[in-house]
């Protein structure tokens, strides 16, 4: 039996409330925190950086200044604040309630409240948006939670415009082996169901991604990299780190020389055009 809804909105309510307690300064995040985020082994970036400066660099490849941006399970709110700061027009859209108002004192304390509104609903249901509403949807290891929902790929789609473009930085589930060994480490760990970690994005629902888009762009990352997930919380050692890059440098050679074996990395950037 899945988790419900009210289950997952009171586990990220609980986790997002804590979070609230910040001061202003820990709740920066234009571009150039973000890119320190990147580099700093003291962040929750580090572990992702990969995958979010390859996120960052497609979404930064054509301006944002001037588009209505959708940042779709928006969490903590740092993305969808960070174009704000850049000149869009963003709406935080959660699960969370606690998330939304997060999202909403980041975009204050980095002074684009008039550019931020969020809204704090489940996937099921994007009716509060008109068809083509934003030029630009980004989801931030965030749409793995909402493809239990019936239609979440065809809302998306619908409240995109002509043209628009989705972009998604996500776990890549086609690896049996990544799929098992997160498995186990969830078990280990003993991580909540809540978190919704079993669901991964795959080649199924790039699949159905191409029904929606006409273009879909697939940008796989991190093979033997996903080591990373075994140094969880012991990025600061220097020998960790040497490790990492070591592998990085590996899956850089093995990738280019085997391309067929970029469909089993463990994490993904998709950008997909209406």
């Amino acid at each position: 039996m899945g988790v419900r809804v009210e289950q997952e909105r009171e586990f990220f309510d609980e986790h997002y409330r804590r979070l609230l307690s910040y001061p202003d300064h820990a709740l920066v995040s234009d571009l150039a925190a973000f890119r320190r985020f990147l580099d700093d082994p003291g962040h929750p970036f580090y572990e992702r950086r990969r995958l979010y400066a390859a996120a960052l660099a497609r979404l930064l490849e054509e301006p944002v200044a001037g588009l209505k941006v959708l940042d779709y399970g928006c969490g903590p709110g740092d993305w969808g604040v960070m174009l704000a700061t850049l000149g869009a027009t963003v709406t935080l859209l959660d699960l969370s309630p606690a998330a939304v108002e997060l999202g909403l004192r980041r975009a204050r304390a980095n002074g684009v409240a008039d550019r931020v509104r969020g809204v704090a609903c489940d996937a099921s249901n994007l009716n509060c948006f008109a068809d083509g509403e934003f030029d630009l949807i980004f989801a931030a290891a965030a749409l793995h939670h909402t493809l239990k929902y019936p239609n979440t790929l065809q809302e998306l789609a619908r409240v995109l415009r002509v043209c628009g473009r989705l972009v998604l930085a996500e776990t890549y589930g086609n690896n049996p082996l990544l799929n098992l060994a997160r498995r186990l480490r969830a078990r280990w760990s003993r991580e909540p169901a809540e978190q919704g970690e079993e669901i991964l994005f795959g080649d199924r629902e790039v699949v159905q991604l191409r029904r929606h888009f006409r273009i879909v762009e697939v940008q796989p990352l991190n093979l033997l990299a996903m080591a990373k997930r075994l140094f969880r919380g012991r990025f600061d050692n220097p020998a960790v780190r040497a490790a990492l890059r070591m592998l990085e440098k590996a899956d850089n050679v093995l990738l280019r020389a085997l391309p067929w074996l970029r469909r089993y990395c463990g994490e993904v950037v998709i950008v997909a055009v209406k």
